[in-house]
């Protein structure tokens, strides 16, 4: 015969618990836990560019086995040993190297704040690449070990700035080709891949001057609109970078200033335009002139010699002018 007892249904429920606890440590067991991240944050930059929109390829190079570094099969190569102390030219030198690789890797893209994670990661040594600065400023590729020594902690969230140096400027100042003085009206210059400035770039507009961030190492730079009043230059430059320094066909560029003339337009004034009218008058009058001394020459004969010789000098100036 079957009894309820209460007693037995606490004792039941208690093991249930002990049950629903074990099973829980054993799901815990069998799925890895990673809480491993990596975390960009882009600081300001001089001209206030934005950091929005920046895109880095994330590659592990080598994977953290019981405290070593193992360089991956695709990186064997690299001919390093990352488990030893490495000074910064090196590490320099190892970017390099891996910017020239093909790699497929995890992307992180940044928010309008510049920042960007990517969870999740499995504890080794990564290579950053800043593969898409956007509108930011220059950035070279990194090194970044998951986790990483904060002091004598482990700290398994690593976060990272991002080295950044701005891009060269190149100042435009507008001037009259003969007064030298500065023209301030709007003016539109552009950028161009090829010396026959088929291939656009950009293009910068300014009032009298235009300030250019050098994004690209060369580029032909025309202008593309004239100030009000002023000849449109059919000029190309070519403009360089070389050692963080601007060329401007083949002479450098000092401050990085550049001052491009521009032609006035020519109007004529009341003098020169009513003194070229009376000049006209004054040839179409000769011409009629000439006109009908030559028909009234024709319409007589002169017998003497001199009439005769002055007669024939005439009809040859006659076929010059008529």
């Amino acid at each position: 015969m079957f009894y309820f007892n209460s007693n037995n249904l606490c004792n039941g429920g208690e093991m249930v618990k002990k049950i629903g606890l074990i099973m829980l440590m054993m799901i815990a067991c069998i799925m890895p836990i990673n809480a491993n991240s990596i975390s960009v944050e882009l600081q300001d930059s001089v001209d206030e560019l934005s950091k929005e929109n920046v895109e880095f390829n994330v590659v592990q190079v080598a994977k953290l086995v019981d405290g070593f570094y193992v360089l991956n099969e695709e990186f064997q190569d690299l001919d390093v040993d990352f488990n030893t102390e490495l000074l910064a030219e090196e590490v320099e030198a190892i970017c390099t190297k891996l910017s020239g690789y093909s790699m497929v890797g995890q992307t992180l893209v940044t928010d309008e704040e510049g920042k960007a994670v990517l969870e999740d990661v499995e504890e080794g040594l990564y290579f950053i690449d800043p593969v898409n600065i956007n509108e930011y400023e220059r950035m070279s590729p990194m090194l970044v070990s998951v986790p990483e020594w904060d002091g004598d902690t482990l700290n398994y969230d690593v976060l990272m700035y991002p080295k950044h140096r701005p891009f060269e400027k190149l100042i435009i100042k507008k001037i009259d080709k003969d007064s030298k003085d500065e023209i301030l009206d709007s003016i539109e210059f552009t950028s161009f891949k090829d010396k026959d400035c088929t291939e656009s770039l950009k293009t910068f507009k300014g009032n009298g001057t235009l300030s250019i961030l050098m994004r690209e190492d060369a580029m032909y730079l025309k202008e593309t609109k004239a100030p009000s009043g002023y000849e449109k230059s059919d000029q190309v430059l070519f403009v360089e970078v070389k050692d963080d320094e601007i060329f401007i066909d083949g002479k450098k560029v000092e401050n990085n200033e550049f001052l491009f003339e521009n032609k006035k337009i020519h109007v004529p004034t009341g003098i020169e335009y009513h003194g070229n009218m009376y000049v006209t008058l004054g040839l179409i009058a000769l011409v009629i002139i000439l006109h009908l001394i030559n028909k009234k020459l024709r319409s007589r004969c002169f017998p003497t010699f001199f009439s005769c010789g002055m007669m024939g000098i005439w009809k040859k100036v006659n076929m010059y002018i008529f």
